[in-house]
């Protein structure tokens, strides 16, 4: 802010008790004759009552003033009083023009105030593509919070496509600029690997003060760390407070956390029946992975009475909230009518969703429906694409399943056949091994090689393959 004018000069020599009233009157003279930075002095005197008396309508005057003079400081605080009422009479599509107006002159915290309004949608419309716009212009002038939001948005891909890359840039500027929330989902997605390179020591390092910082989430990354003894050295004592301090303050990550080691034992006595308590404040906190959790329970009766019932309604809830397992889980009793009608088609829907969403189980599940016709609209070439994709996963039994494919039919290569038969093979598919030994015993795809195919046939056998024994007793010399 500009320093107050030479008309205070003479203020400073009047007696003490009398100077800020002087100082006042000077900056009203010189707010009267157009100088902005002196309403806005004034303004601020009256609105915190030092150097003036505290009073919020005077403020509200003065501050009025300064903006009309163009200056975008006093723009931005008389926009407050308008939004809280406060001096003036509570308008809020007001605040919004003023809050536009300091944003436009440059005042950064105004563009921050608009973004944080349009993307929170409670005091006017909710409009996020306007709020990224405005978090942009904040979170490009410095303002930690506003890179949060904007990160948010980037990483949650609303309203612009999901870029997790982005959205890690964007913490790391907030977490730089003192903004420790942001500081712990960076951690979070540096020890994942997610937007930015894995990298465990760097991680711990964020959580650490974040979760010095007061943040519950980051907190539980950093016990995870310690209980693995990933990227720092292992310290299970630690890592057990560290839970049990964020379930108490109701981190629902960390609630999960806390009963799978009481359901495993690990650190603490096993107990399912505390996992059970655990992982139900962990489901209705939001964390998707302790519906499921809590459903296996249900469906085990572990640490309770089994309750298949239960267990489906939780299965619903963690595929609703996002964990794959669950919707596999569902899926899995719409197959089979187990604890619901059985319905192939709604089976098949929900692997589609978990196998969308990653999960390799889903995927073959799925495959195998629309190989088989179980469902609806056989589809032998999608089968074949999620066949293919599973086994590149480390799914052998779907290496040998795609093998099947090539082996006859109009897709028939002997050659692609033996490639994915030896790879079914080395995953420890039996019948795969049977397989690829006919293929070097008979040449099928490749020069016969009577030596090749005894050790396929062996290792058959020595999985217990009856027609890969003959044949090791009748090629063996």
């Amino acid at each position: 802010m500009a320093a107050p004018t030479l008309l205070l000069l003479s203020a400073l020599l009047a007696p003490p008790a009398d100077t800020a009233a002087a100082e006042a009157a000077a900056l009203k003279k010189s707010c009267d004759h157009g100088t902005a930075a002196d309403c806005l002095e004034l303004a601020r005197r009256h609105a915190r009552g030092e150097g003036a008396p505290r009073d919020l309508e005077k403020a509200a005057g003065f501050f009025k003033k300064g903006c009309d003079l163009n200056l975008a400081e006093a723009c931005l605080e008389l926009a407050a009083l308008y939004r809280s009422g406060q001096g003036t009479k509570k308008d809020v599509a007001r605040a919004v023009l003023l809050y536009e107006k300091a944003c436009t002159g440059g005042v950064a915290a105004g563009c921050a105030e608009l973004g944080a309004m349009y993307g929170a949608g409670n005091e006017i419309e909710k409009h996020l593509r306007r709020a990224a716009e405005y978090d942009g212009k904040a979170c490009d002038a410095g303002i930690a919070a506003s890179c949060r939001a904007l990160a948010d948005m980037h990483a949650e891909g609303v309203p612009m496509p999901r870029d997790v890359s982005r959205a890690a840039a964007l913490y790391g500027k907030a977490c730089d600029g003192g903004d420790v929330r942001s500081c712990g989902r960076l951690a979070g997605m540096m020890y994942d690997g997610v937007g930015v390179a894995k990298d465990p020591a760097r991680a711990i390092e964020l959580a650490r003060r974040a979760c010095e910082g007061g943040q519950q989430s980051a907190c539980t990354i950093l016990a995870v760390a310690l209980q693995k003894g990933e990227g720092t050295a292992p310290d299970p004592a630690r890592a057990l407070q560290l839970l049990t301090a964020a379930c108490d303050a109701d981190e629902a990550r960390a609630c999960y956390a806390l009963g799978a080691l009481h359901r495993d034992g690990t650190g603490v006595a096993r107990d399912p029946a505390r996992a059970a308590e655990l992982f139900r404040k962990g489901c209705n906190g939001g964390t998707a992975m302790a519906c499921y959790e809590l459903g296996l329970l249900y469906a085990r009766g572990r640490g309770m009475g089994a309750d298949l019932a239960q267990a489906t309604s939780l299965y619903r809830e963690a595929c609703t909230k996002g964990d794959p397992r669950g919707c596999v889980a569902l899926g899995a009793l719409f197959q089979s009518g187990g604890g619901v009608m059985k319905d192939l088609n709604r089976a098949a829907a929900l692997f589609r969703e978990a196998c969308d969403a990653g999960s390799i189980d889903a995927c073959s599940r799925l495959a195998l429906m629309l190989e088989s016709g179980e469902i609806i609209g056989r589809d032998l070439k999608t089968a074949r694409e999620l066949y293919k994709r599973t086994c590149e996963a480390g799914v052998s039994m779907n290496c040998y399943r795609l093998a099947l494919h090539f082996q006859s039919g109009e897709l028939r290569n002997p050659a692609t056949a033996l490639a994915y038969f030896t790879r079914a093979c080395e995953g420890g598919v039996a019948a795969a091994c049977y397989e690829a030994g006919l293929q070097w015993e008979t040449g099928l795809a490749t020069a016969r090689d009577p030596i090749k195919a005894l050790g396929f046939y062996e290792k058959a056998c020595a999985a217990q393959h009856a027609s890969a024994c003959a044949k090791v007793r009748r090629l063996k010399p």
